[in-house]
């Protein structure tokens, strides 16, 4: 806003912006696959590593269907937003999971290089950006791209990798 009106205080237009996208949820769903892919994680560690500030998060993620899980990190309760792996790590302590055991799917270039600097193994997903913004493989489509099953206290997950070379099956790390 203050690119337009340069030198007033827009603290309560903000506001009334804020409130407006935290209560308007209408048409937010849920993007395909998430809610089979949260099902099978059944007892296992899983967050949320958003920009969104905690009120609104934790509004879409209802909208959606979603459970909202015990742990996630807003950018209103961290210093430094993506890129920096500040929110990723943040999360990895408090789910008392070591960051290279760490698995996150992201939908945003600086989102990406976050989790690559925290350490983690990183999926681009194709729902924000196209792929030549995303610059990062393995790339799914959606959730539907993604299979997870439990391996007694592990994961095991199988990607169709939906490069810009064309779809084809990726194992990734076998036991996460």
């Amino acid at each position: 806003m203050n690119h337009f009106f340069p030198g007033h205080d827009h603290a309560d237009e903000l506001d009334e912006m804020a409130r407006y996208e935290e209560t308007e949820i209408e048409g937010i769903l849920a993007v395909p696959g998430a809610i089979q892919i949260v099902s099978a994680l059944d007892r296992h560690p899983w967050a949320i590593v958003t920009s969104a500030w905690r009120t609104l998060a934790e509004a879409r993620v209802a909208a959606a269907g979603l459970p909202v899980p015990k742990v996630i990190v807003p950018v209103d309760e961290i210093r430094n937003g993506k890129p920096d792996p500040e929110g990723f790590l943040c999360a990895a302590e408090r789910l008392g999971v070591p960051p290279e055991e760490c698995l996150v799917f992201e939908d945003t270039r600086p989102g990406i290089e976050a989790g690559i600097n925290a350490g983690m193994q990183v999926v681009g997903i194709l729902t924000t950006m196209p792929a030549d913004q995303l610059r990062h493989r393995p790339l799914i489509r959606d959730f539907r791209d993604v299979a997870i099953r439990p391996q007694a206290d592990d994961l095991r997950v199988d990607l169709r990798d939906a490069s810009i070379l064309g779809l084809h099956h990726r194992e990734l790390s076998p036991e996460i």
